[in-house]
């Protein structure tokens, strides 16, 4: 009988069937070993560049975002200090204004105060002047009265001397007796 070459014989032993087969199945085993590690090769290193291509266009467009998030945040922070600024600057324009309002108010009070402390003192002044002026006719009705008593007491004590006036025209009486000549 004739086997055939390839394939399976029924007369043959499974030992030697395995045998045989065996160097086939490895070399089989082998090459789709190899194959398949070709193929994974292949399928991870286009991974790799399609993630290293993803991960470029990733870092692209993230740079993009993160860019465009930064100038609208540097926008809106600049349009926020901005209006700090012009808010600061409307207080401190109404609280100049109120500052100067009162320092107004408190000239315009000083003023007020010189001119009422001005006017005391001419009042004061005048009061005092008058007072000295009346002090003077005081004085000067005194000396006159003092004048007019001392007159008065001299004319008593010619009287009561007998000395006459020599407006009085009374003759004198002398008591003395007179060489004549």
């Amino acid at each position: 009988q004739e086997r055939p070459s390839s394939g399976y014989d029924m007369y043959e032993k499974p030992e030697d069937l395995l045998r045989r087969q065996r160097p086939a199945n490895i070399e089989s085993k082998l090459s789709e070993l190899e194959t398949q590690k070709l193929i994974d090769d292949c399928v991870n290193k286009r991974i790799k560049d399609e993630i290293e291509k993803k991960d470029a266009a990733i870092d692209v467009e993230v740079c993009r975002r993160v860019e465009n998030a930064k100038s609208v945040i540097e926008k809106q922070l600049r349009e926020e200090l901005q209006a700090k600024k012009e808010e600061m600057e409307r207080q401190m324009q109404e609280l100049e204004e109120a500052h100067q309002k009162e320092i107004q108010s408190l000239q315009n009070m000083i003023e007020t105060l010189k001119t009422e402390q001005e006017e005391s003192k001419l009042r004061l002044d005048e009061e005092r002047l008058e007072v000295v002026e009346a002090k003077r006719r005081i004085e000067e009705e005194r000396q006159a009265l003092e004048k007019e008593l001392r007159k008065k007491e001299k004319m008593i004590q010619n009287q009561i001397l007998g000395k006459a006036s020599e407006s009085s025209g009374r003759a004198r009486i002398s008591f003395g007796i007179r060489n004549k000549p």
